[in-house]
């Protein structure tokens, strides 16, 4: 039985990230990802038993750090959206959570009807209703707030995709949205 070492793993999952990001996952290819990694394609069957497995493990990391976002709570003392500083102590929060996952965010926006953009989508979605509820209890219809939440991660998401090699834009235009969507809405929305 052969040993599988860790390091062919990780030029295997690298290879996989630079072969997603640059065509998706229905047009990516076994072949070039194993060119990517100098191995041989049944090498990288014996690490990972079809391309969705494959994918699946490079966009985990990105999974998990999405989740580490409904924690901001406890990292921070906010409790409504009221000065730039409070947008920016939240903008700093999540840059730093995403940041060494921005392209695999983008390889999940590039299959934006897969499960692994629709369920992380959903839990971004879910994240901020409940935030603006925390803040402003009882204040909002759930399904205005769906729409807001709804909208705000897709132009987040065509944030990060039109900006992957930007990291700056994408915090500036992720500020921006943030004053744009969620700054004073108390007093704002009647």
């Amino acid at each position: 039985m052969q040993v599988l070492k860790e390091s062919v793993r990780n030029s295997i999952v690298e290879g996989a990230i630079l072969e997603f990001f640059e065509y998706g996952f229905q047009n990516a290819n076994m072949r070039r990802i194993a060119d990517k990694a100098n191995i041989t394609v049944g090498n990288i069957y014996r690490y990972y038993k079809n391309k969705e497995t494959l994918f699946r493990e490079i966009l985990l990391p990105a999974e998990r750090a999405i989740d580490d976002l409904e924690r901001f709570d406890k990292e921070l003392n906010i409790t409504a959206i009221k000065t730039i500083d409070d947008v920016n102590q939240i903008v700093t929060f999540v840059m730093s959570v995403l940041k060494p996952y921005t392209r695999e965010i983008y390889i999940m926006t590039l299959d934006s009807s897969g499960n692994h953009y629709l369920k992380s989508k959903n839990q971004l979605e879910n994240m901020i209703i409940n935030k603006v509820n925390a803040y402003y209890p009882k204040k909002f219809d759930r399904y205005l707030l769906k729409v807001v939440s709804a909208s705000f991660v897709q132009a987040s998401f065509a944030v990060f995709r039109d900006n992957i090699n930007n990291i700056r834009r994408i915090q500036d235009m992720i500020t921006q949205l943030v004053v744009f969507y969620f700054r004073d809405m108390g007093q704002r929305l009647f």
